[in-house]
C-alpha cells in the first residue's frame, strides 16, 4: 500500500504535542535577547569610559608627570644652567612622545628650546625649520592664572608629516630676569593614535575623537562633522560639561543603524565616540536566536523519532537524498542516489529517480559544453526558455586565428597518435592563455584556433595573448625538439556578425563577415613566430610604446582588390 509523506507527517503532527516546546523556545529566546542586548550596551558604555581614562592616564603619568618633576628641578635655585639645559636635553630624549622643551619668558622675543633630535630629522627630511614649527606661542597665558598642574594647549596638525601634536603649558615659580617665566612642552600624538586605531573597539566598530568645533582630531581632512546627529549629542553634552557615559541609537547619513556611546577624558576638551553597527553589535542575539531554533526543530525530530515507528523510513532516504543534493552541488555528477532508496513506491523513490535522471542529463549539457565556445553558452542563457533563434547581430571585436606551420609535413612523417598528442598540446596551451587574457575560442578547425576578443582592451588582449603564445611556444619546443613546430597568428578588428548559423535542428554559433575573413587571410599569410596585425588592428595599439611592432610591406590577400598594409607585433615591453 503506498503511503505519501504528507499522510506520515499528519500522523506526526497528531501524535506529538510539541506546541509548549515552541512556547518555551520562543520564551527562551526573548529573554536572551533582552540580556544579550543589555550585555552590548554595558560593553559599549564601559569601553568609550575606559578609552577616556586610558587617554587620561597617558596625560597624567606619562606627560604630565616627568615635566612637573622636570619644572621643579628648573625652578631649584641650587642648580646652575648647564644643569638645568643637561636636564631639558634628557627629557626630550628619555620621556615618551616628547618633542621638545622651551622656556620663555614675559618680554623675551626668543625662548629657550631645546628639541628631541629624531623629530628634528624627521621635520628637516620633510622640509620645514624646526624652529618655525616647534616653538609655542606662550604669550596668551602670560596674562592668565594658570594651574599648579598646567594646563594644555591646542591641538596642532603638521600636514607634511601627517603629525599630531599638543602642549602643556606650565608656570615656573623661578623668574627670569624678574619676569614671570613658562615652560611649554611639545608632545607628539602618534603613539596615541595608533593606541586609538589598534583599540579593540576599532575592530567591530569606530571611534571617533571630537574637538568643540566639530572637527574630527587625528583626520588628514580636518573634517567637520558637526552635522551628523551623534555628534551634535556629543558636543551637546560637553557643552553642557554634562560629561556622562550613554548609549544611543543613532543612523549615519548612509542609513546604517548605529549604536554609540559617549566618553570625555578629563585633561582635554574632547569628545570620545565610540560607534558600533547594530547589526554587528546584536549578531551574537541572532546566532543564539537560530541556535535556539535550531534546538527546537532538534527537539521536533526527537520527539517525532521516539514518538512515532517506523520514522527512520522516513528519514533515512531523505538524508542519503540530501546527501547527493550536497555532491553534486560541489560539481562531482558521478554520484548517483542508491537502488535502496529508489526500492520505495512513494514520493521518496519519486524523488531518487528524479534525482539520479535530472544528474544525468547535468552530466550530458556539463560535457556538451566542452564542445562549444563561451559566446554560444552565453547566447543560451540569454535566449532562457525560448532557446536561441537564427539570425545574428553586428558587433565590433577582434578575431584572433592561429595556425601551425608545416603541420601537413609533420602529420605525414610521424604516427597518428603523436600527431594527436602533439596538436591536443599546443592548441591546449593556446586555449588557456586566450582565456587568460579575457579571449572566447571559438572553434577548433584542424591545426588552426579560432577566438575572439571583445571590449574596450580586446587588441591589446589579443596582441598581449600573441606574444604569450610564441613565448610559450618556444618553452615547448625546447621540451620537444623533435616537434619543432612554428606558428603564425592574424589578427583583425571590426565588425563582424555574430549569432547562430544553420538549421533549426543543428545550428553553429560562430563569427561572420569580411573582417574574419581578412584574419583568417592574415593567419595565412603569417610565417612561423609572426603575429600580424590588420591597419584596424594597429590602430587601437599604435600609441603604446611597450608594444613593439615593424611596419611590413603591404600584401595583396584573396577578396581585396588593393594590397592591404601589414604589421608585425615583434614583442611586449612591460
Amino acid at each position: 500500500m503506498r503511503v505519501t509523506i504528507r499522510t506520515k507527517l499528519l500522523i506526526f503532527a497528531i501524535v506529538l504535542a510539541l506546541i509548549p516546546l515552541g512556547i518555551a523556545g520562543r520564551t527562551l529566546i526573548r529573554i536572551t535577547e533582552d540580556e544579550l542586548k543589555n550585555s552590548v550596551n554595558e560593553e559599549l558604555s564601559s569601553g568609550s569610559a575606559q578609552l577616556a581614562n586610558d587617554i587620561d592616564a597617558m596625560y597624567e603619568n606619562t606627560w604630565r608627570a616627568p615635566l612637573l618633576l622636570i619644572r621643579k628641578a628648573v625652578d631649584n635655585p641650587q642648580l646652575g644652567i648647564p644643569e638645568k639645559v643637561a636636564l631639558l636635553t634628557n627629557g626630550t630624549e628619555n620621556i615618551p612622545d616628547l618633542i621638545s622643551i622651551q622656556i620663555s619668558a614675559q618680554g623675551i622675543e626668543e625662548p629657550l628650546l631645546i628639541t628631541n633630535d629624531q623629530f628634528t630629522r624627521k621635520l628637516r627630511n620633510a622640509g620645514l625649520n624646526p624652529l618655525k614649527v616647534l616653538p609655542v606661542d606662550t604669550k596668551p597665558y602670560e596674562a592668565i592664572d594658570l594651574s599648579e598642574n598646567g594646563t594644555v594647549g591646542d591641538l596642532e596638525y603638521i600636514p607634511e608629516l601627517d603629525d599630531w601634536m599638543i602642549s602643556i603649558i606650565l608656570k615656573l615659580e623661578q623668574k627670569i630676569r624678574g619676569r614671570q617665566a613658562i615652560l611649554a612642552a611639545r608632545l607628539d600624538l602618534e603613539r596615541l593614535r595608533k593606541t586609538i586605531q589598534d583599540h579593540r573597539l576599532n575592530r567591530s566598530g569606530f571611534i571617533t575623537l571630537i574637538q568643540p568645533d566639530g572637527c574630527q582630531i587625528f583626520s588628514q581632512e580636518r573634517k567637520d562633522l558637526k552635522d551628523r546627529e551623534v555628534v551634535q549629542a556629543a558636543l551637546e553634552m560637553l557643552g553642557a560639561q554634562s560629561r556622562v557615559n550613554v548609549v544611543r541609537p543613532f543612523k549615519r547619513p548612509t542609513g546604517e543603524q548605529m549604536l554609540s556611546a559617549f566618553g570625555y577624558p578629563r585633561n582635554f576638551d574632547w569628545a570620545i565616540i565610540v560607534e558600533e553597527d547594530a547589526k554587528h553589535a546584536y549578531q551574537a542575539i541572532a546566532i543564539m536566536t537560530k541556535n535556539l531554533i535550531l534546538w527546537v526543530i532538534i527537539g521536533f525530530l526527537v520527539a517525532a523519532v521516539t514518538g512515532i515507528y517506523g520514522s527512520q523510513t522516513l528519514s533515512r532516504p531523505i538524508v542519503a537524498i540530501g546527501k547527493v543534493a550536497q555532491v553534486v552541488g560541489t560539481g562531482d555528477l558521478s554520484i548517483r542516489v542508491e537502488r535502496t532508496v529508489l526500492k520505495y513506491r512513494d514520493e521518496i523513490g519519486d524523488l531518487g529517480r528524479r534525482m539520479n535522471e535530472m544528474i544525468e542529463g547535468l552530466w550530458e549539457r556539463f560535457h556538451l559544453t566542452k564542445f562549444v565556445s563561451e559566446e554560444t553558452v552565453s547566447a543560451i542563457r540569454r535566449g532562457g526558455d525560448k532557446g536561441i533563434k537564427l539570425g545574428g547581430e553586428r558587433k565590433k571585436a577582434t578575431v584572433f586565428f592561429s595556425d601551425i606551420r608545416g603541420f601537413t609535413a609533420f602529420s605525414e612523417k610521424v604516427e597518428p597518435e603523436v600527431v594527436i598528442e602533439m596538436l591536443n598540446t599546443y592548441l591546449s596551451v593556446q586555449a588557456n592563455l586566450v582565456r587568460k587574457f579575457h579571449g572566447d575560442v571559438d572553434k577548433y578547425v584542424g591545426d588552426e584556433l579560432v577566438a575572439v576578443f571583445k571590449g574596450d582592451d580586446m587588441v591589446i588582449n589579443a596582441v598581449c595573448c600573441a606574444v604569450e603564445i610564441q613565448k610559450e611556444l618556444a618553452v615547448l619546443n625546447a621540451k620537444n625538439p623533435q616537434w619543432n613546430i612554428g606558428i603564425g597568428i592574424g589578427i583583425n578588428t571590426g565588425d563582424m556578425v555574430m549569432g547562430a548559423m544553420g538549421s533549426e535542428d543543428r545550428m553553429d554559433y560562430t563569427i561572420l563577415g569580411d573582417n574574419v575573413n581578412l584574419g583568417a587571410r592574415l593567419c595565412a599569410n603569417a610565417g612561423g613566430g609572426q603575429n600580424l596585425l590588420s591597419e584596424n588592428a594597429f590602430q587601437y595599439v599604435k600609441d603604446l610604446e611597450w608594444i613593439k611592432i615593424e611596419k611590413l610591406e603591404p600584401i595583396k590577400v584573396k577578396g581585396k582588390a588593393l594590397p592591404i598594409q601589414i604589421y608585425n607585433v615583434i614583442g611586449i615591453a612591460r
